[in-house]
């Protein structure tokens, strides 16, 4: 159908360069359809890649926003283990105290806090990774090259917070250790 008989429609042209850049090809074009009719408008100039790239922007800034609001949890989930875990060594101060006075040795003390703390760890890992994976199908739609279950990517997260509350559980267990039981005593 002639673009006379319909003024609405629109035509697309796509060219490819043999070689170069294709963005070299705009005035050439121009050049070209002007020497056959230079009344037909030519608008929209495009790449290929700008059509991709419009195509697929919307896609790729939820992508973004999942993935700065992933980091802000990552970051929130690691202060909250930081803290509960320093928390809960610091007011065992006292009961460090009474196992140093009644013979314990420092190693004894680190090893009772470790052991606690990673089975609350341990625990907290296995309820936040069944979670993760019951809520994961919901953002299926939103991953492109991922699993919803991927195993990389939930062993990553496990392994950043169990570090996280290795460095919250050690530094204050070392400095529950090191102190002087009578001290630890006289407190409270």
């Amino acid at each position: 159908m002639p673009i006379a008989q319909n003024a609405w429609s629109f035509t697309s042209l796509v060219v490819r360069p043999r070689a170069g850049r294709p963005e070299l090809l705009t005035p050439l074009v121009r050049q070209a359809v002007a020497r056959v009719d230079d009344q037909i408008p030519l608008t929209r100039i495009r790449t290929l890649d700008d059509v991709a790239r419009e195509a697929t922007a919307r896609p790729r800034f939820r992508a973004v926003l999942v993935m700065t609001f992933a980091g802000l949890a990552l970051l929130l989930a690691m202060v909250g283990v930081f803290g509960i875990l320093a928390y809960s060594v610091q007011q065992r101060r006292r009961e460090f105290g009474v196992r140093l006075a009644l013979g314990a040795t420092r190693t004894d003390l680190l090893t009772l806090v470790v052991r606690s703390a990673a089975r609350v760890i341990a625990a907290g890992a296995i309820i936040g990774l069944a979670l993760a994976a019951a809520l994961g199908r919901s953002l299926a739609t939103m991953l492109y090259g991922v699993h919803p279950l991927d195993v990389v990517t939930f062993a990553s997260a496990a392994f950043v917070l169990a570090l996280t509350a290795a460095a919250a559980t050690v530094a204050p267990a070392w400095r529950a250790a090191r102190t002087d039981p009578i001290v630890a005593l006289r407190s409270e």
